[in-house]
Formats: structure tokens, sequence, C-alpha cells
């Protein structure tokens, strides 16, 4: 397997060169942000003619992931930082949902005095219908048009009612995210990929009600093709009553569920887009079915080259998992969950690893 690190003008899309980074690592994450880190040898000759720090300017220019012809991560690279005593360049990139994380729920055009601009309103819309006029409204304003697409379903039967006040200042990226983990919610990811010309496309999948591989999993067994797993909790994030809080800090909503054995433990988010009772009731109960028992998100390092082998499975698709332990005493681990996140060390004599970051089984039950 070959790697390949393509250069790319972050307006345009316009691959400019392609650099050998080494100690690479990138990630990408269900409905949040993926990153990359990587390092440039600049005191390397075929690397200094370049101008490497003019091709790597932070936020003008952005960088894809090739994986023997094929794009496996795409992002705008955001931090470098050279150090002259090892003549290295550290590369932090994220990937193409980290834009929207630089701008805001505004209307166009906008008005002089910003806060005499028309809100952003959406009354009994579809909440897919939302999520693709934010991304759409956000690249509409002079010098935002990235060319990220939005690709999905046409609607999902889920309507919302948003207002999005131009003195909120309400981060896109924000409000996708509250789209997406809402009780009836969809599940998101930012793909790249060649178009017809051969110039990266950018897109931001959508899906309802969720995304990926439902059945037929993967399977990854330790011992074989897993060579590594962790089982983190943590019930210090933990609830199982939570209340939202809407517009005006006096509409509420609630989410509940029968403590059974567990002492009462209370979350609170805020979201002051909505003062919808329905809306919020289904915001407590997303935080609620994420945090409803002690936060277990198991990590398996799985090999790269065997099957099934990086690229064929992304982030959302089921994985079978299957682990003999002392940790689960008088019985095999043989449970399906989903992947949220997998992270990829290319590794610079080709040894590819993966770790993948899955749903417990106690929150999948």
């Amino acid at each position: 397997m070959t790697y390949t690190y393509l250069i790319a003008d972050t307006r345009t899309g316009l691959i400019l060169d392609e650099l050998p980074l080494t100690g690479v690592s990138f990630d990408k994450k269900l409905n949040d942000t993926g990153t990359f880190r990587g390092s440039l040898q600049v005191t390397d000759p075929n690397v200094s003619i370049r101008d490497p720090r003019v091709l790597t300017t932070p936020g003008r220019s952005c960088l894809y992931v090739d994986r023997d012809g094929v794009l496996l991560w795409g992002g705008i690279i955001w931090t470098t930082t050279y150090a002259v005593a090892t003549g290295s360049l550290e590369i932090g990139a994220a990937d193409f949902l980290s834009y929207f994380e630089h701008r805001f729920v505004l209307g166009t055009p906008l008005a002089a005095d910003p806060s005499s601009t028309p809100p952003v309103t959406y009354t009994d819309v579809d909440q897919l219908a939302i999520a693709r006029d934010l991304v759409g409204t956000a690249q509409s304003h002079p010098g935002g048009d990235l060319g990220i697409g939005f690709t999905g379903p046409d609607s999902s039967g889920v309507t919302r009612s948003l207002a999005y006040a131009p003195g909120d200042l309400k981060v896109v990226a924000d409000a996708l995210k509250d789209l997406a983990t809402a009780a009836g919610g969809f599940d998101f990811v930012v793909d790249v990929r060649y178009g017809d010309d051969g110039r990266p496309l950018r897109e931001l999948r959508a899906g309802f009600p969720r995304l990926g591989q439902a059945g037929g999993p993967f399977v990854w067994e330790f011992g074989a093709n897993m060579i590594d797993f962790s089982w983190p909790q943590d019930a210090s994030v933990m609830g199982n009553r939570a209340f939202t809080q809407g517009s005006g800090g006096q509409a509420l909503g609630l989410a509940a569920a029968d403590p059974a054995g567990w002492p009462l433990l209370e979350l609170t988010t805020s979201q002051i887009d909505t003062a919808d009772p329905g809306l919020l009731a289904d915001w407590a109960a997303g935080t609620l079915a994420a945090q409803g028992r002690p936060v277990a998100l198991p990590e398996l390092t799985v090999r790269a080259d065997a099957y099934p082998q990086v690229g064929l499975y992304e982030v959302g698709d089921d994985a079978r998992m299957v682990v003999d332990d002392l940790f689960f005493p008088g019985q095999q681990l043989d449970v399906t969950m989903r992947i949220l996140s997998l992270a990829v060390t290319p590794g610079d004599e080709g040894q590819e690893e993966v770790q993948l970051t899955v749903s417990s089984f106690e929150q999948e039950q």
C-alpha cells in the first residue's frame, strides 16, 4: 500500500503539490470533526525547493490523504510549527466540518449593522432540509463557498422549529451537531472523493435514521485481526434525568429514566435557538440516550492489512467484536456495536494500524 499526501488550495480545491509527510495519523468521526497530524522534514532538498512554508499556509491550504488511489481523508491545515533545531515542520489539520466551526449562522446579505440582519428562521421544516440550508447559507456569503456539497435523503419526516438570531452568533457546526444528536435526529459525516475530472470533491453526507452498514457486520477477533482492545468507563458524565433549557431561560425539556439501582443523577444542556417544548424534550432525550449509563466507548486496535482492510468500512458501520478474556468471566464476549470513529496510523515503514472507537453494548441495548 502507498500513501500520498496532496496539498491543495482551500478555496478552489486545486491540487498544488504532494509532500512526503511522516509520523502521520488521522481520524474520522461520526457527527464530529476529524483531525490530522503529520511532519515534514524541511531540510530534505526535495522539500525545501518547494517553499513548504508557503505551500502549507494555515487556512489557505488543505490536504488530502490518498491510499492506493482512494481518498481516505481531507481537511484544512489550521496549524504549523517549525522547529529550526530539527528542521521539522509539524502540521495540524481538521476535516472540512471544521470550516463550519469558523462560521456563524447568519443570513445574507449581512447588513452594515449586523444586529439588524433578519434571523435565520425555520418553522416546522424537515431537519435534513434545515441542515442542507445551513450548509448552503454559510457558503452563500462572499468568500464563503468551499464547494462542500450536502448529500443524503431529501427528507426524514421529522420537522423542527428553530430561530438563529444574528446576536446569538450560533456556530454552524454546532447547529448541525445539535440537530443530529436530538432524539429522532440523523447521522452525518464529512467525505472526500475524486470527481470525474480528478479533482477531490468535498461532501457532508447525511443519513436517516443512521449512516452505515446495518446487519452482516464486519468481524474483529482478538488474537486474529484485532491486536488490542481497551474498555474505559466513566460515570462522572452519566445521568438518568436530563433537562434542556430553551430560549429565554424559561422553557425546559425533560427526559428521565428509571434509575434501576443507580442514584438519581441529573444532566443539563442549553439550546437558546428554540422554545419548542417538543424539540427541547428531544434534545433532553438525546442527552439521556448518550449518557444514561456510565459512558463506555471500547477502543479496538485492528490490522489494516487483514480483512476487513482499511477503506472497506466507515464510521456508522456495524462492527462485531469477539474477545475471550477474563474481564468478561464465564463467557466469550461476542457483541455487535457501531463504529463511532476510526483513527489511522499509516506507519512510516508500512506498519498500518487502525484504532476503532465503538459504542458499548450496554448503550446499544
